[in-house]
């Protein structure tokens, strides 16, 4: 009795520790992040947490056919803490979502073999690399860790080798299929990482494919709602052999033997170098019947599948299969400890001093990230001053015009050259200098509880006769040309002049 109870004292210890450790390192990495503006699409999903708030029906639905209600409930749970227009309460949100992914991901490591100081290497070296600190940067990127963590908790509730079923596991098991279902869409593969925790704990092909069948039934139903919902609306996606470049191109990045390339895909022999060695472990593994192996091998693998027909690789999309890569590596390197007796003290050495560089690297690029996010965040800061110039004459109500007349390309000019990784610059075309959605950013400097800004969008018909204002925003900010009698006519006149827009209106929420 003394002895378990000591052994449960150490183990709270030691969690204690790693939570410590990550928490502090999580502070002192990204807590310059507190004072940075929001940036991007932040400022639409906290827009729509707003309407969630008074319909909460919303809280079930999409945004812009993106389903991903976690991401939602998330935010309106900020806006209730602490206040619907607070940047900083978001951003701190943001830094707690990321430690308690990395602190998760210990605790799936320990469940699947590795020993406490590995698996807090392994959570240690997730948390500040450059391949999973844009959901920190990007608010509205919440989605990742969620997902993470959701499909981190399923490991953890699963039965290891040996071990059975009981109503507490099945329950969290439940509960973390259901939250990785609100998280993303790429849940959809959850089937086959399954199918690896059955195969981990030993069962035959044909049991194991019992409990991956209980699992496909709400992802066949969920795929099949879905595209009857959003039928091709998603028109990024091509086809074409380059894509299967997407996973040979993010084992070299997580190697560090090229950089991420988000831009285009292709095969190169860094990637092909990089495949052959995680191959190379993974064998080794599977031959030394290592526990873990094949689950950290979904985890790097799966999340790609939904995604590898989108021509492109932002950061956001590395942040899952890091993980699983640095199980891999984590169960590999114990591995050949246990089996390499002579040369078991020189390996920890060189284990220990990669890990090292490693983290080194991660952090002088996370914070050369850092300085790239706050130029963005400077650029949204000074359009978020513009718009609150003229805030007042949105708020008044009626259907206001934003033209975008600045010819602007802010962000391209800021990721031309970026000072961390190469990063994909999104740019809204139709908003004021294509940063920030018209009607989600006259909601935020507007900052009323009571009051929604909505983009019309049939304007030609619902605006048609109806008296309104026209605001142009240019190189020196908001322009206000005053009031129009017809809003559809007056739009319609910057349309012809090849000027983008949006109809934008105040509404009470009361």
């Amino acid at each position: 009795m003394t002895s378990f109870a000591s052994n449960r004292v150490h183990r709270v210890l030691v969690w204690l520790v790693t939570a410590v450790v990550l928490a502090t390192a999580v502070e002192l990495l990204f807590g310059p992040t507190r004072s940075l503006a929001l940036t991007g699409d932040s400022y639409q999903w906290i827009q729509f947490a707003h309407a969630a708030a008074h319909r909460p029906v919303l809280l079930l639905t999409d945004l812009d056919t993106f389903l991903r209600p976690s991401t939602t409930w998330s935010l309106a749970l900020d806006r209730a803490v602490w206040g619907g227009f607070d940047a900083r309460g978001f951003r701190f949100s943001s830094l707690v979502l990321h430690a308690l992914a990395a602190l998760a991901l210990a605790a799936a490591g320990r469940r699947l073999g590795l020993g406490s100081v590995a698996a807090s290497v392994v959570a240690f070296l997730w948390m500040t690399s450059p391949l999973t600190d844009e959901s920190v940067f990007v608010v509205a990127y919440r989605f990742q860790p969620l997902l993470l963590l959701s499909w981190l908790v399923l490991i953890m509730a699963w039965p290891g080798f040996g071990q059975d079923w009981s109503r507490r596991r099945l329950a969290v098991a439940v509960l973390a299929v259901v939250a990785a279902a609100a998280a993303k869409e790429t849940w959809v593969v959850t089937p086959a990482l399954v199918l690896a925790l059955e195969l981990d704990r030993g069962r035959p092909w044909r049991r194991a494919l019992r409990a991956v069948g209980l699992v496909t039934i709400p992802v066949v139903a969920y795929v099949v709602a879905y595209f009857l919902a959003f039928p091709s609306d998603k028109t990024y996606y091509v086809l074409g052999g380059h894509v299967l470049a997407r996973i040979p191109s993010q084992l070299a990045a997580f190697l560090y033997l090229d950089e991420p390339m988000p831009f285009e895909l292709r095969l190169t022999w860094p990637g092909v170098l990089a495949t052959v060695a995680v191959a190379a472990a993974v064998f080794a593994c599977a031959r030394w019947r290592v526990r873990g192996i094949w689950v950290a091998l979904a985890l790097l693998l799966l999340p790609t599948v939904p995604t590898l027909m989108v021509p492109y690789m932002p950061q956001r999309y590395l942040a899952i299969p890091y993980a699983g890569f640095l199980l891999l590596v984590g169960l590999w390197v114990s591995a050949v400890v246990q089996r390499v007796r002579r040369w078991r003290a020189l390996i920890r050495v060189v284990a220990a001093l990669v890990t090292v560089l490693v983290a080194a690297a991660g952090v002088a690029l996370v914070r050369a990230d850092l300085v790239d996010y706050r130029a963005i965040a400077d650029a949204h800061a000074t359009l978020i001053e513009e718009a609150a110039a003229v805030a007042p004459l949105v708020a008044a109500g009626g259907p206001v015009v934003v033209v975008r007349d600045d010819r602007l390309h802010l962000l391209v000019e800021i990721l031309r050259d970026p000072a961390g990784l190469p990063k994909l610059a999104y740019t809204r075309h139709d908003d004021p200098a294509g940063l920030i959605d018209a009607s989600a950013l006259f909601e935020w400097v507007i900052a009323d509880e009571g009051t929604a800004v909505n983009d019309v969008a049939d304007w030609q018909e619902t605006c048609a006769g109806v008296a309104g204002r026209v605001l142009v925003h240019g190189p020196a900010g908001f322009e206000d040309l005053g009031p129009v009698p017809d809003v559809a006519e007056e739009a319609s006149r910057w349309q012809e002049a090849r000027r983008r827009l949006r109809v934008i209106q105040a509404v009470s929420l009361d």
